[in-house]
């Protein structure tokens, strides 16, 4: 209870108080009874949190006159849960289940009312029991992180462990991962696992899994149902596709974004529809063609440079932050104009003057061998930089306009520098529809699916 303020501590401990205890807290004239929780570090120390009976979490100020009343302690003695051993059945396809953070593969401790992760298949099981009736199941922790604390190394790593799962056997794999980044993520291992001839699945959660929202179960059910149906192979995001736990959408790693803070239908496919339409009960309904396995060989390709940035274009932007790249000797930039693929460098009045300077700068670091690519602010819709004179000068200064999510974009850009000899071979690489990153066409209906 260490990060609760010290007066907080004081009259829990002067109550003998601890974490897992049911309390009451009478605050002026409201009244509330609940599991007492920790403090997470970045909450308010003034704010004694209860995991109420509705499974939610709620934060009661502390101030002058608040009253605590001890309800029920835990228990003397810490019963092991005990589960049922898991047999894996013949006749279903053998997924391997990687867990890399988020609430995905957790189940609440009672003791404490949070969450921690549950990795064995037994406890997977025991939070979905549904999944034992649609494949069978190893699971394995990786990484055990808040997905924007990812590196570009982790994604390596990933890959690398992926590789080995697919060639000792596994049919499947799904990658529970928190939302924030998950579309890097399918990005990433979309182009470093070539020619993958399994599915390969990221899931996560919006609502974390002692909610009674919660989208943990509903997401990896679908995403169960469909290794198991089809014969799709690549890599892919399996997320609620409306805000009831009816079905999922399947979306192509490279053409997915995330496009809301918490609705659990947050993620949409971008200038494509999504692969297919999974119910909960198992029924599949395809939107369009997939990748399918080949003869080709299954390769792996983990290099990565992360001497790359992710910039946004914006109304005053200033060049001195390209030049920090420069002095920092970075290799490339993903610049994420306006629109069409617009940036600041038309010289007008008084006031943009500064313009014909980030446009120098653009020109002299591609000049020095950096490669600038050019994506769009704009969730959907192509980069054109034929359309405004803007573009046209924007392409005379070696910048390279390219047709896919800004997201998409840097990471292709650190895995083509990651895979090449010199800047040449990954302009090379940049240049080819690697794994189907840019769409033949931009299907309009994807805007309003």
């Amino acid at each position: 209870m260490e990060n609760y303020s010290a007066q907080i501590q004081k009259a829990l401990k002067a109550r003998g108080m601890k974490a897992g205890d049911m309390i009451g807290v009478q605050r002026e004239k409201d009244y509330y009874e609940g599991m007492l929780m920790p403090r997470f570090e970045t909450g308010d120390q003034n704010c004694i949190v209860l995991k109420i009976s509705s499974g939610y979490n709620i934060g009661v100020e502390f101030t002058r006159g608040t009253r605590f009343k001890k309800i029920s302690g835990q228990p003397k003695s810490r019963q092991p849960l005990k589960l049922e051993k898991y047999n894996p059945e013949p006749g279903k396809k053998n997924i391997v289940i990687l867990h890399t953070g988020g609430t995905i593969a957790s189940r609440i401790d009672y003791e404490t009312g949070g969450v921690i992760a549950s990795m064995t298949p037994e406890e997977i099981l025991l939070s979905v029991p549904e999944l034992a009736q649609i494949v069978n199941i190893r699971a394995k922790m990786l990484f055990q992180m808040w997905s924007e604390d990812m590196e570009p190394g982790h994604w390596s790593l990933m890959a690398e462990r992926i590789f080995e799962e697919v060639k000792n056997g596994a049919q499947g794999i799904i990658i529970t991962h928190g939302t924030d980044t998950m579309h890097y993520t399918s990005a990433a291992l979309s182009f470093m696992l070539q020619n993958l001839p399994v599915p390969v699945f990221l899931v996560g959660s919006q609502r974390s899994s002692d909610r009674g929202s919660s989208d943990a179960a509903v997401n990896l059910i679908c995403a169960a149902h469909f290794i198991s149906k089809t014969d799709f192979a690549g890599v892919g995001i399996c997320m609620h596709g409306s805000m009831d736990d009816d079905f999922c959408f399947v979306h192509e790693g490279t053409h997915v974004k995330k496009m809301h803070t918490s609705r659990r239908d947050a993620f949409r496919s971008i200038d494509v529809l999504p692969i297919a339409k999974v119910m909960k009960e198992g029924g599949i309904e395809y939107l369009r063609d997939y990748r399918k396995r080949d003869d080709r060989p299954f390769t792996l390709k983990k290099g990565f440079d992360s001497r790359i940035a992710l910039v946004k274009m914006h109304n005053g932007f200033n060049c001195k932050v390209l030049e920090l790249f420069e002095k920092e000797k970075y290799k490339g930039i993903v610049l994420e104009g306006m629109a069409l693929g617009h940036a600041p460098v038309n010289v007008l009045d008084k006031f943009t003057k500064h313009h014909k300077k980030l446009l120098d700068t653009l020109k002299r670091l591609t000049d020095d061998g950096m490669i600038i690519l050019m994506a769009s602010q704009c969730p959907y819709g192509v980069v054109n930089m034929n359309v405004y004179s803007t573009g046209r000068i924007l392409q005379q200064a070696g910048v390279t306009p390219v047709e896919m999510t800004s997201e998409c974009a840097y990471v292709k850009l650190g895995w083509a520098l990651g895979n090449s000899k010199d800047a040449l071979g990954a302009e090379k690489l940049l240049k080819e529809n690697v794994v189907g990153e840019v769409p033949e066409r931009i299907d309009l209906r994807a805007f309003l699916y």
